[in-house]
């Protein structure tokens, strides 16, 4: 999960070699510098370009190498494969994904097994801060984020009428019927679930009270379709008038109710931006408006959809559960006093069920143009300042000097920011390595992205 300490020019050696291997008939094959990418919790993915001469012809292409993460997994058992094959069996479908072109299972020569794809001309949604927030979907026109939604969705259903068995889908555990594709599924989330404990009298009250609701309320799918598991905006790559290019990240896929991909969507969406504090962005469709524009892609009337924004809220839940775990472990300081219990997923899960709520705190949106807030900004070391933002009902001023009472800190190393706002350093893996903290209303600097990119030179 966390980035290990990679020699990159090591890597870049070892990959040139291990490539005219892979391409004999390549002349004068030449690897850029390898570049870290991404904010992702379980892989570790790398861009280099690639260039050689083959038939007489000078030839390049962007490529990016997927290494598995191991120093904090999020996932007991290893994806990497799995993935690998997801992408082979989708090439020359509808369903838009980068092409795979090699899988190397010897972990001797990088320290884990990797595969080569093709690299994407797009950008990703932002996850951290949310895309509700910053980033692509965050600048875009209304007009362009309702057509990265829909976009999205049709490549989410193209991927659902795919003849996952006349393409060879059933490595990834074809569920029996009746209920068997609900069964298989909570009984691999459930062992996930004890996996993630750290003692056997560990309790977590309310995703014990979410597996007891969806057990007892299964229900038998009418089809069985290839899932994505992990469906959502920040796993997908974009043009820039709004397409989607490819489908990232098929970690969590698995056979089994088409339904619960769509759910994913939703609830992702709600997680990441009201569930959080961050109004919704305008121009993204409602969930009624993607419920009817999913039943007209697929023909297929939606029956179940309650049922799985609850397994939704459970296992993405769960894997941030994993996630907050690992970030203790390298002594990240989360908010709250009880964040594993007390989150953005467990609060959505107990409203939906109707439990008792996990803490005290509420959450609501907060707009920024309704408020006066102020944010605090620590920058030590060599070249630090103390400064503060105030925002008054949307109007940003920057104020030297510190500020009584701030709704939100940031605190960071002075050379660490600059790097960030330079963009040499991404601000997850900033986060992560626990240079860069927040505390107080992160949802109120997560509305303030912008106006910080501007004035935290």
């Amino acid at each position: 999960m966390m980035p290990r300490q990679v020699d990159l020019d090591a890597v870049r050696s070892k990959l040139s070699v291990w490539l005219q291997k892979k391409m004999p008939q390549a002349r004068n094959l030449t690897l850029g510098a390898i570049e870290r990418s991404g904010a992702g919790f379980t892989n570790e993915s790398f861009l280099f370009d690639l260039s050689w001469e083959e038939e007489g012809k000078e030839r390049s292409a962007g490529m990016v190498l997927r290494m598995e993460g191991r120093t904090y997994p999020v996932y007991p058992d290893p994806k990497i494969k799995k993935q690998f094959q997801i992408l082979k069996r989708l090439e020359g479908t509808c369903v838009p994904a980068p092409k795979p072109y090699w899988f190397e299972e010897d972990e001797s020569l990088l320290g884990t097994p990797f595969y080569i794809m093709g690299k994407i001309a797009g950008a990703v949604p932002s996850e951290f801060p949310p895309y509700h927030s910053f980033g692509i979907c965050y600048e875009a026109s209304p007009e362009v984020r309702a057509r990265m939604w829909w976009s999205l969705l049709e490549a989410v259903a193209e991927l659902h009428k795919l003849d996952w068995r006349r393409l060879d889908f059933a490595f990834l555990g074809v569920p029996p019927p009746g209920t068997g594709p609900i069964d298989q599924e909570l009984a691999y989330w459930e062992r996930y679930f004890q996996w993630t404990k750290e003692s056997p009298d560990e309790s977590h009250p309310t995703f014990e009270a979410a597996l007891r609701w969806l057990k007892e309320n299964r229900y038998e799918p009418k089809r069985v379709t290839v899932c994505w598991g992990d469906a959502r905006m920040p796993n997908a790559i974009f043009s820039p008038e709004g397409r989607c290019l490819g489908l990232l990240d098929w970690d969590a896929a698995h056979l089994g109710d088409p339904e619960s991909d769509l759910a994913f969507i939703l609830t992702l969406d709600y997680l990441l931006g009201e569930g959080t504090g961050v109004p919704r962005l305008a121009g993204l469709p409602t969930k009624e408006e993607t419920v009817r524009r999913y039943e007209a892609l697929t023909g297929w009337k939606v029956e179940h959809l309650f049922y799985n924004e609850v397994l939704a809220g459970f296992t993405a839940g769960l894997t941030i559960l994993k996630v907050q775990k690992n970030l203790k472990k390298i002594g990240i300081v989360l908010p709250g006093d009880d964040p594993e219990r007390d989150n953005f997923c467990t609060r959505y899960l107990a409203h939906l069920l109707g439990l008792p709520m996990p803490g005290a705190a509420k959450v609501g949106v907060k707009r920024i143009e309704e408020v006066v807030a102020t944010v605090q900004f620590h920058l030590t070391g060599p070249g630090g300042s103390e400064w503060y933002l105030v925002s008054d009902h949307g109007k940003v001023t920057r104020h030297e000097g510190v500020v009584a009472d701030p709704d939100a800190t940031v605190t960071c190393p002075a050379d660490v920011w600059a790097a960030i706002q330079r963009g040499e350093i991404n601000r997850f893996h900033a986060w992560t390595s626990g240079a860069l903290t927040i505390t107080g209303d992160n949802a109120l600097v997560q509305q303030l992205e912008e106006a910080i990119a501007k004035m935290g030179a």
